[in-house]
């Protein structure tokens, strides 16, 4: 328990500090963005201007919501209820397609009796807003390709959406097709995958109307979709800076480009979707409430699992315990910090890197940078990911809000 009270007392300090440690390093320049068609490939892709008279510029529906934004991705594996007092808006998944192999069938989601219940929870904030996300990952994702190649799929895909926003009262909905033209997994996918999306999202704007939301999930690296022509009827986009780099050689999540690990950082993801025509007031910065060690080490290697949540660190840092206490980490849960990514990551007594993730201070500067940017705000993936105290999103509501509610005081 003591142990406990210093960390918290710990956290508190880091938060305090931030903004100065959060500055960017000297020694780093920001390279200038490549055209959108000329980024490399990401290795471990995923894991993820149009008129109108909306509440932000350029945006349809006509109330996005409160901003800035703090939005969390919920899944139907949550056991807590969000604590809405922290959160603007909430990502609800899953909904997938019922017949994922063809397309058609419409749409179903998974936990309609929880998803219900985190709507009710407008009663505690009146300005939240809860949307449907549709997809995921791979196969989770599947159908979408199927169903945009086909006329009266695309049909049939809006009229569900929208009789399962009207049925349940819900806000908008977040495709989080992973992704156009890319075959994850397995997945149906087409080289027409972009010209079709166009089509979906033109008659889903057409079915909805300007009273429900309508967002992507994007990858980091802003391809495989036709910006110029989708922005015109996607309200804003939630970038996915994440899944860019895992320990041993990379970053989960570096805020700007390091020297240490030579990836794709948040900065220069947001750049590029800025360049593919996406105004910064349009997009969520993606926060990810878990780390990345290596995905296929050899046993020898081996410690901690590809994904790490962040509710898992207190033990592993404190307790020298990974795995529920299954596992002794000692000597391999060192904290380091990269002060020019602005990200902490483990490492064992001869420095080598075991863990890249994100914690208080790191996720810190991240709001910071959201607010710095004018960005719309920041999502992350997921809220059960967080620790007991909720540090993680405390600390993001600090940073962006300066203060420790988004709620009216």
């Amino acid at each position: 328990m003591v142990s406990r009270s210093i960390t918290i007392l710990s956290t508190c300090l880091l938060l305090a500090l931030g903004f100065a440690a959060c500055s960017k390093s000297a020694e780093f320049s920001i390279p200038a963005p490549k055209p959108v068609d000329e980024v490399i490939p990401d290795d471990d892709e995923g894991g993820g201007s149009g008129g109108g008279g909306g509440t932000t510029p350029g945006t349809l529906c006509t109330d996005i919501g409160q901003t800035p934004v703090i939005l969390a991705y919920y899944t139907e594996n949550s056991s807590d209820l969000p604590d809405v007092t922290l959160l603007t808006h909430i990502n609800y998944a899953h909904g997938r397609f019922k017949n994922p192999s063809t397309g058609d069938g419409g749409i179903v989601i998974s936990g309609t009796s929880l998803m219900k219940q985190v709507i009710a929870l407008k009663s505690v904030n009146p300005k939240l807003k809860v949307m449907l996300m549709i997809g995921g990952w791979g196969i989770k994702a599947d159908g979408f390709s199927m169903m945009a190649r086909d006329a009266d799929k695309r049909t049939e895909f809006c009229k569900s959406v929208k009789s399962l926003l009207d049925e349940y009262g819900l806000d908008g909905v977040d495709i989080d097709w992973e992704y156009p033209t890319y075959s994850a997994e397995g997945t149906g996918a087409s080289a027409a995958d972009k010209g079709n999306f166009n089509l979906v999202l033109k008659e889903l704007r057409e079915t909805l109307g300007t009273s429900k939301i309508i967002s992507f999930a994007s990858s980091s690296s802003a391809k495989y979709v036709d910006w110029p022509i989708a922005i015109q009827y996607i309200d804003y986009v939630n970038v996915m800076t994440y899944d860019m780099g895992a320990a041993p050689n990379g970053h989960n999540s570096p805020l700007y480009r390091s020297a240490k690990f030579n990836h794709r950082s948040c900065d220069e993801s947001i750049e590029l979707h800025l360049a593919a025509g996406i105004p910064l007031n349009r997009m969520n910065l993606g926060v990810p409430f878990y780390g990345k060690a290596e995905k296929n080490p050899s046993e020898a290697n081996k410690v901690y699992n590809y994904e790490v949540n962040y509710n898992e660190m207190y033990d592993i840092l404190h307790n020298n315990w990974y795995k529920k206490r299954s596992l002794d980490v000692t000597g391999k849960n060192n904290r380091a910090w990269d002060d020019v990514a602005k990200v902490p990551f483990l490492t064992d007594n001869m420095g080598r890197n075991l863990l890249s993730y994100d914690d208080p201070e790191s996720v810190t500067c991240k709001g910071q940078y959201v607010v710095e940017k004018k960005l719309l705000g920041a999502m992350f993936w997921e809220y059960r990911h967080d620790d007991d105290q909720q540090s993680l999103l405390k600390a993001l509501v600090s940073a962006v809000y300066g203060k420790s509610t988004v709620m009216d005081e």
